[in-house]
């Protein structure tokens, strides 16, 4: 009788045990995938945002040679001039 006892303990702490490794295990894998997610959407996101920003970049390149194709001579020599005297722009930090 003692011994029917302690087996049906044992037995029943064994399966709460794999219930919760079950539920541990379930809880574990849930947070991977969605980290996971997260790290593919993120990912995802800066490709997105750096193929705007490689667009807008080619359209004003394009914008500006068209500016320049299309302005008169004396337009351009001013333009240069006044770049000339006043300089480049000082590096922003």
């Amino acid at each position: 009788m003692m011994g029917a006892l302690i087996i049906s303990f044992l037995s029943g702490l064994g399966r709460r045990f794999s219930l919760w490794v079950a539920l541990a295990a379930a809880i574990g894998f849930a947070v991977w995938v969605l980290i996971r997610r997260g790290r593919l959407e993120a990912a995802a996101q800066l490709a997105i945002r750096q193929a705007d920003a490689r667009i807008r970049s080619m359209q004003i390149s394009k914008e500006i040679r068209h500016e320049v194709q299309d302005a008169h001579r004396t337009d351009l020599d001013r333009r240069a001039d006044r770049w000339m005297r006043d300089g480049p722009a000082p590096p922003s930090k």
